[in-house]
């Protein structure tokens, strides 16, 4: 099953960020509660935990413009 891994709702009026790292390459391992990846937002560092175990699937590259709420990638349960 593939689960979305989404950039969470924050609150504030800033909906944009910036998927500043991923922790993990496309198609590794990942565990359920694991940090994955790092976005910024209004120059505040948040990690991104992986929703699942399984195997990640990145969507959006490092240091490209997000908005809140947006797929960045997801992770395929066995």
């Amino acid at each position: 099953m593939k689960i979305e891994i989404k950039v969470p709702k924050l609150a504030g009026d800033k909906e944009e960020c910036v998927l500043t790292h991923w922790y993990k390459n496309n198609g590794d391992e990942v565990k359920e509660n694991e940090a994955i990846a790092e976005i910024m937002v209004e120059k505040i560092i948040m990690e991104i935990k992986s929703p699942a175990t399984g195997r990640l699937k990145i969507l959006i590259k490092e240091n490209e413009e997000i908005i809140q709420g947006q797929v960045i990638g997801s992770v395929n349960t066995p």
